[in-house]
């Protein structure tokens, strides 16, 4: 009498074997992000910029890590060993000029996460950003006024206007016909943005007029407060 044997698979159904198979993808889950969080980049607080860059030269900081010196308005990030500020002041961190691009494009990306980590930080903070491309997006981001530049034909009121050497608010603008010389002018209802910029042309409201043969080819400096769509 003969007997015979049959191999059977470690799992006879097919619901054992997905069940295996999600235990497997749960687990390489679970491994790539342990992965990520210990490579992702660390924020430290430092009480000094000196401080900061003694722990990057100490190895004490890892490269891509984020720095913030809140008594200084200093933020940055570690390149290799060194600190770079992306904020207006650097103390001990080397300035944002040093980088030989933005630091969001500086090698090829590689630091980008960082830069944007610490840009956010800073603009929380409310520090200035070194980068005027990043500052400006910062401002317009926050609802803040930005400078551009817009024929004076376009000129609206709650613009600041850069005109005789100071900023000057913009109460209304339009056009008009002059008619003792009988010609079309641009003019704008104005008071300096500060006390500072009063001091400079004339205390409270008032109005200049430039001829519109001339506005219609003049380029002008405002501050405005731009939406993401025009930006």
């Amino acid at each position: 009498m003969s007997s015979t044997h049959t191999e059977r698979p470690a799992y006879d159904n097919r619901q054992a074997a997905a069940a295996h198979q999600l235990g497997q993808i749960i687990d390489a889950v679970d491994t790539a992000r342990a992965v990520a969080d210990e490579t992702k980049p660390k924020v430290w607080h430092f009480a000094s910029s000196t401080d900061a860059h003694a722990a990057a030269d100490k190895g004490q900081v890892k490269d891509r890590d984020i720095l913030v010196v809140e008594s200084e308005r200093v933020v940055g990030f570690v390149v290799i060993i060194r600190p770079v500020a992306i904020t207006d002041r650097h103390g001990a961190f080397h300035p944002h000029s040093h980088l030989p691009k933005p630091a969001r494009e500086f090698c090829h990306g590689d630091y980008a996460y960082s830069a944007e980590q610490a840009e956010q930080i800073a603009i929380d903070l409310g520090y200035a950003l070194a980068d005027p491309v990043a500052a400006e997006a910062a401002r317009i981001a926050t609802g803040k006024p930005v400078p551009i530049e817009i024929p004076r034909l376009l000129v609206e009121p709650g613009d600041i206007l850069f005109a005789f050497g100071a900023r000057l608010r913009v109460h209304d603008t339009g056009t008009r016909i002059d008619a003792e010389i009988d010609a079309s002018e641009w003019w704008a209802e104005v008071s300096g943005a500060t006390a500072e910029d009063s001091r400079r042309t004339y205390r409270g409201r008032w109005s200049f007029a430039v001829p519109v043969e001339t506005a219609a080819w003049d380029i002008v400096t405002v501050e405005r407060i731009l939406d993401n769509a025009s930006a």
